[in-house]
C-alpha cells in the first residue's frame, strides 16, 4: 500500500487516506460520497475536541447551501459505514444541544508502518483547518520526529553535521534571496507595475415590475442577500457559482447587512424605514432587535454593535442583540441624516448629513466617534443630494470612503476618499470609481478584504396611467396610456377631458406634449434647443410651463428658469418670471390661476394672471419643510390644498383665497407615514391623495370629512405614484406611476 506521512490516519479498524481520499476496513475499501469523507476527516483531525454544527457546516459545508437536515443525515451514513450500532458511541458521539465529538483515540501512520503501529495524533501535534474554499488541510508541528534509520538519526544528532547544515542552508537562503532581489528590480525598471482593468459583473436582472427592493454582500464576499419588491422571499445567491436558495418570510423584508460570522443577517421590516430583525440563514428563525423608525442600519466589523438612522435624525448605537440602544447624535432641525458607514476598524461611524431645501441644498460627509463626538468633514458637495434621496456610504480597509455623487436630475457616480480610520480626517482629493450612463450608481456595500463591491445599478422609468371612476372605487383598473418607455409625466388635462398634457425627455431633451385618451401618438405642444416642464391650462386656454436651460430642472444654482405662458393654440410667448415656482389654474371657466414661492421654509402663495405674471398675496404657510411643495388648486380657483409629506401627521391644510383662512383636514383612520400628493376631485368638496406607509404605496379617494379608501396599493419597491391628476369631468384620473428598474452590480479591481 502507498502511504504518505501525515495522510494516512488510523482508528480501530479503519484507515483514512487523505490524500487518496479514501476509507478502508483493513483491506476493503468503504464506499462513502465527497461529502460524508470531508466530515469524516475533519472529526478524525480533531479527536476528543466538541465540535458545533456550526463549525462542521462551515468547514465542510461552506461553499454550499444546506438545510437543517443534511448534517444529521450525513453522520447517520458514517455511523453505518463504521459499523456503529444503535447506541454505539465507538466512534461519533452526538452531544445534544451541543455538536459531535470523534471519540476514538487516531494515530497517524508513518510511510513504512505497514500493520498501523504509529504514534498517536496527540503525539504529533497535528491541527486541522479550513480555508475559505471548504477545503480541509493539515499542519504538521512535527514532521522530523518520526525517524526511519540509526544512520539518519545519528546524523541528525550530532552537533557538527547539524552546524554544517545549517551554514549551508543559509548561505543557499542568502543566495536565492539576492538573485530574486535582482530580478525583481531588474523587471520593475524594464516593465513598470500594470494596473488591473475594472471588473463589472451583474448579479441580478429582476424585471421593472419586480424589481430588487435591497441587496446585501457577505463579509467574505461570497454570497448576495437580497429581496424583491413583489414577493416576501429573502434570496441568498453564492456568487461564484450562481446557486440561490429561496427563503418565503412572513412579511416583507429588506437585508441590510451581513454579521461577521456568515450565518446571521440584518434585516430592515419594509424597504423605506421600520424595525430591525436578526434571522439565521441555517433555519430562517426571526428575531426582533429594535421597534421604530430605522432608516439605515449597519452591522460593526466585529459584530457586536450595530449603527443606525433613526427617524432621519438620529444616530443610534445598541448591542447586537438588540441590547442597551442609546442615542450618539443627533441633527438640528431641520438636519437630516443618512447613510451610516463603520470605519474597518471599528473605532468611527460615517454618516451624511443634509440641510436646507432641496432648491438650495446642502450636504456633507461627517465621522463621530463612538459617543458622537470628534467630529470631522470628509466632504461638502450639495450632489450628495439628488432626485430620489441620498444613497448609503462604505468605508474600506485602505480608508476609502465610497459614495454616490449626482451628475444630474437622473445620473449619479460612485466617488471614493481617503478618511483616516482612527481620526476620520479626510486625505487625497476624491476619485472616481464607476458609474452608468442615465443610471444611479447607488448603495455601495464591500466585503470584509475590500476586494468585493456591490452597487444598486438603478433607473427610473415613468409611465402615465388611466383609470375609470365611473365604476367606483371597487372598478377602478388603471391601464397604462403611454407605451413607450420614455420619462413620460402627466400633469394636466384638456378642457374637453379628451386628452392629457404631459412632458417627456425624448431626444435628449424636455419637450411638452398632448395626446388623446384615444390616440395612438402624441402632438408635441412646446420644443426647442431648451427644456420644458410642467404645462398648465387656465380657464381661458393659456397654457403655462416651466424652460431652463439646464439640463437638471433640479439644479438648485440654474439662473435660466422661467415661468412662460403661450396660447393653448399657439401665438407668441411671454416671460411671466424668472426663478423657481410651482403654479396651478382651476379647471371651471369662472377659475384664476395661483403661483407659489418656497424660500427659508416659508410658502407664500400668489394671485397668478397668465398674461401679467405675479399679483397680489393669498397666504403664507410657516416651516414648510419638503423641497418639492405639494399642493392644488380647487376646480372654481378658491381654495388651495397643501399637504407636507415629512409632517407625518396626515393632514390637508385647506387655504381659502377669498378670506386667507387657513383650516387643518385630519385624514381618519391614519395608519401611514406621510401623504405625498394631493389633487381636487371634479365635484370640489373630496380629493385624491397618495399616501406612503414605508412598505407600500397607496393611491387614495378622500371625502369631505377626511375619510380616506384605497383606490389601488403597491409595494414601495414597485415603484412611486405622482402628479395625480382627476379630469374635469370627473370620469377619469390620470397619473404617473414610476417604476424603479434595478440591479445589483458586483465590483472589483476598483
Amino acid at each position: 500500500m502507498s502511504m504518505r506521512t501525515g495522510r494516512i490516519f488510523q482508528f480501530g479498524r479503519f484507515q483514512i487516506d487523505a490524500l487518496a481520499r479514501t476509507l478502508r476496513r483493513e483491506e476493503t475499501i468503504v464506499k462513502l460520497n465527497s461529502r460524508a469523507f470531508d466530515v469524516l476527516l475533519y472529526l478524525v483531525q480533531n479527536p476528543g475536541k466538541v465540535l458545533t454544527r456550526d463549525e462542521l457546516l462551515k468547514n465542510v459545508w461552506q461553499d454550499a447551501f444546506v438545510d437543517e437536515s443534511s448534517l444529521p443525515q450525513t453522520v447517520s451514513l458514517l455511523r453505518r459505514a463504521l459499523e456503529e450500532k444503535p447506541g454505539d458511541n465507538s466512534y461519533i458521539v452526538t452531544l445534544p444541544g451541543r455538536g459531535y465529538q470523534f471519540a476514538s483515540a487516531v494515530q497517524i501512520v508513518a510511510p513504512e508502518v505497514a500493520s498501523g503501529d504509529g504514534n498517536t495524533l496527540s503525539d504529533l501535534a497535528t491541527t486541522g483547518r479550513s480555508d475559505s474554499s471548504g477545503i480541509i488541510f493539515q499542519k504538521h508541528a512535527v514532521e522530523t520526529s518520526v525517524i526511519t534509520s540509526n544512520e539518519e538519526k545519528k546524523q541528525i544528532s550530532s552537533p557538527i553535521s547539524g552546524s554544517r547544515t545549517l551554514i549551508r542552508a543559509v548561505a543557499a537562503l542568502l543566495a536565492a534571496v539576492i538573485v530574486v532581489g535582482l530580478v525583481v528590480r531588474f523587471r520593475s525598471q524594464q516593465r513598470p507595475e500594470q494596473k488591473h482593468a475594472l471588473v463589472q459583473r451583474q448579479l441580478t436582472a429582476n424585471p421593472a415590475e419586480n424589481t430588487i427592493s435591497s441587496g446585501a454582500i457577505s463579509r467574505d464576499g461570497k454570497y448576495l442577500a437580497y429581496s424583491d419588491s413583489l414577493s416576501k422571499n429573502l434570496y441568498l445567491l453564492a456568487i461564484d457559482s450562481g446557486e440561490i436558495r429561496e427563503a418565503p418570510l412572513p412579511a416583507s423584508y429588506s437585508p441590510v447587512d451581513w454579521f461577521p460570522d456568515g450565518n446571521h443577517l440584518l434585516l430592515k421590516a419594509g424597504v423605506e424605514e421600520g424595525d430591525l430583525w436578526k434571522i439565521s440563514t441555517w433555519d430562517f428563525s426571526l428575531r426582533k432587535v429594535w421597534g421604530g423608525n430605522a432608516y439605515q442600519a449597519t452591522v460593526s466589523p466585529d459584530g457586536l454593535h450595530i449603527a443606525f438612522v433613526k427617524d432621519l435624525r438620529e444616530l443610534w448605537m445598541m448591542g447586537a442583540d438588540g441590547e442597551e440602544p442609546h442615542k450618539i447624535l443627533a441633527g438640528d432641525a431641520p438636519e437630516i441624516l443618512f447613510g451610516v458607514a463603520w470605519s474597518p476598524t471599528g473605532q468611527r461611524l460615517a454618516y451624511i448629513r443634509t440641510w436646507g431645501t432641496f432648491s438650495k441644498r446642502d450636504a456633507a460627509i461627517e465621522t463621530c466617534d463612538l459617543a458622537g463626538g470628534a467630529r470631522t468633514v470628509v466632504l461638502s458637495d450639495p450632489q450628495l443630494w439628488g432626485l430620489d434621496g441620498i444613497s448609503n456610504l462604505a468605508w474600506l480597509p485602505d480608508g476609502r470612503l465610497i459614495y454616490s455623487i449626482f451628475s444630474g436630475a437622473m445620473e449619479s457616480n460612485l466617488w471614493a476618499r481617503i478618511a483616516d480610520p482612527s481620526s476620520g480626517k479626510p486625505g487625497r482629493d476624491a476619485t472616481r470609481l464607476a458609474g452608468w450612463k442615465d443610471f444611479r450608481a447607488w448603495n455601495p456595500q464591500a466585503s470584509a478584504d475590500g476586494k468585493r463591491l456591490i452597487a444598486d445599478r438603478n433607473h427610473a422609468e415613468n409611465r402615465i396611467y388611466i383609470g375609470d371612476l365611473a365604476l367606483g372605487n371597487e372598478g377602478f383598473a388603471p391601464h397604462r396610456f403611454t407605451p413607450d418607455d420614455w420619462y413620460n409625466d402627466v400633469s394636466d388635462w384638456t378642457k374637453d377631458s379628451r386628452g392629457i398634457l404631459f412632458q417627456s425627455k425624448r431626444n435628449g431633451r424636455w419637450a411638452i406634449f398632448k395626446q388623446d385618451i384615444d390616440g395612438k401618438t402624441p402632438e408635441t405642444l412646446i420644443a426647442g434647443s431648451e427644456n420644458y416642464f410642467l404645462p398648465r391650462l387656465s380657464a381661458q386656454g393659456t397654457l403655462l410651463y416651466t424652460v431652463t436651460a439646464s439640463q437638471d430642472r433640479n439644479d438648485p444654482g440654474d439662473t435660466t428658469i422661467r415661468l412662460m405662458s403661450t396660447p393653448e393654440q399657439g401665438g407668441a410667448r411671454f416671460t411671466l418670471m424668472m426663478g423657481r415656482y410651482s403654479y396651478a389654474c382651476g379647471s371651471l371657466p369662472s377659475s384664476s390661476c395661483v403661483v407659489a414661492e418656497l424660500k427659508d421654509s416659508q410658502l407664500r402663495f400668489f394671485h397668478l394672471d397668465p398674461s401679467q405674471g405675479r399679483g397680489e398675496e393669498i397666504g403664507t404657510i410657516a416651516g414648510y419643510k419638503f423641497a418639492d411643495p405639494r399642493w392644488n388648486l380647487s376646480p372654481d380657483g378658491a381654495r388651495i390644498a397643501i399637504v407636507e409629506p415629512l409632517d407625518g401627521k396626515g393632514e390637508i391644510r385647506i387655504l381659502n383665497v377669498a378670506d386667507r383662512k387657513t383650516t387643518v383636514l385630519p385624514v381618519r383612520d391614519w395608519k401611514w407615514q406621510s401623504l405625498l400628493w394631493i389633487s381636487w376631485a371634479a365635484d370640489g368638496s373630496s380629493w385624491f391623495a397618495v399616501a406612503n406607509s414605508g412598505s407600500s404605496i397607496a393611491l387614495l379617494s378622500v371625502d369631505a370629512n377626511g375619510n380616506p379608501r384605497v383606490l389601488q396599493e403597491m409595494p414601495t419597491g414597485a415603484g412611486w405614484i405622482a402628479s395625480i391628476v382627476p379630469s374635469p369631468d370627473g370620469k377619469r384620473l390620470a397619473f404617473t406611476k414610476r417604476m424603479y428598474v434595478a440591479d445589483v452590480m458586483l465590483l472589483e479591481n476598483f
